[in-house]
């Protein structure tokens, strides 16, 4: 009765509106399809939308021709950020709490200060294989990145990385979309494109071992770069290593935003590790980088 009541009200005013008590279902469907494409399960969309599993599977095949109009804008503003927000456990795609790490490094803050800053282990997050992380450790990140988006890190070491990386900045994502595998980033800032794998091994060996020839990549060469300008050495010393004029050097530096600097013990290796990792993982190919990681004593 009191349900009856509530919906005769609720029909006297969508009529007195003159609005549509249903809508065609297709920009619903649509959206469903969407969040349901984003691996989100039929069980949360429903408690998003709050219509029941079949309702909402009814939408999605097409059985289901029209929704209430209270449905299709219910369902048009549900975001992936409030479906996770309301999850009580599970698991979600890793792509937000990846992109949340990203962001926050490309703002100059290490892993190091983010486990200061209460989340450990962000490293792993990068370099870990699966496509899912725990809601708990979504959460826990969001609420990070949420404290710590706007405020400029301690780190440039990390912030020169993340570049020569293209972690896009918090800026160039929207709250809505972060979390979403197909969104992309607004910008120059993104995520790195090209797939490469990126041969730390081959780096190290560059920075460590004189008189070894080096064949790099252009992105290695960047990173290169940044090490050895970061140790104190000159255009002119990184050129030889490189088998590149000390001009070709400063034209990197400048490019890449790698300014000339004194010695730095405290070289941050940890990004572009990860960056190996993952994708060596995409490619299928084995990575080196945690064995040579323990031979050269790399720092993460």
């Amino acid at each position: 009765m009191v349900y009856r009541k509530a919906w005769e009200v609720a029909y006297q005013r969508d009529r007195a509106a003159g609005r549509a008590r249903y809508v065609d279902a297709e920009p619903t469907r649509a959206r469903l399809a969407e969040l349901a494409a984003a691996h989100v399960p039929i069980r949360a969309l429903a408690r998003a939308a709050t219509l029941s599993d079949t309702g909402v599977k009814a939408i999605l095949d097409g059985s289901r021709t029209h929704v209430q109009h209270h449905t299709a804008v219910r369902v048009q503003r549900i975001s992936l950020r409030r479906i996770y927000d309301e999850e009580p456990a599970g698991h979600v795609p890793r792509v937000g709490a990846v992109r949340r790490v990203q962001a926050l490094m490309a703002m100059g803050w290490s892993h190091h200060e983010l486990a200061q800053a209460g989340v450990p282990n962000t490293a792993r997050l990068l370099t870990g294989t699966g496509n899912l992380v725990t809601i708990q450790r979504w959460r826990e990140i969001s609420e990070l990145y949420d404290r710590l988006s706007m405020t400029p890190g301690p780190s440039p070491q990390t912030r020169g990385w993340a570049k020569t990386l293209g972690y896009a900045p918090p800026l160039a994502w929207d709250e809505d979309t972060i979390d979403d595998p197909r969104s992309r980033p607004h910008g120059n800032g993104g995520e790195h494109a090209s797939g490469q794998v990126i041969d730390m091994v081959a780096i190290r060996r560059t920075l460590d071992e004189p008189g070894r020839p080096a064949t790099l990549t252009a992105q290695e060469q960047a990173i290169a770069v940044r090490g050895m300008t970061a140790r104190g050495q000159s255009d002119a010393r990184i050129g030889e290593r490189l088998g590149v004029s000390n001009r070709t050097v400063l034209r990197w530096r400048h490019r890449d935003g790698i300014p000339a600097r004194r010695p730095d013990s405290d070289l941050d290796w940890s990004v572009a590790a990860a960056a190996t990792q993952r994708s060596a993982t995409a490619t299928g190919r084995p990575s080196q980088t945690a064995n040579q990681n323990a031979r050269h004593g790399i720092a993460r």
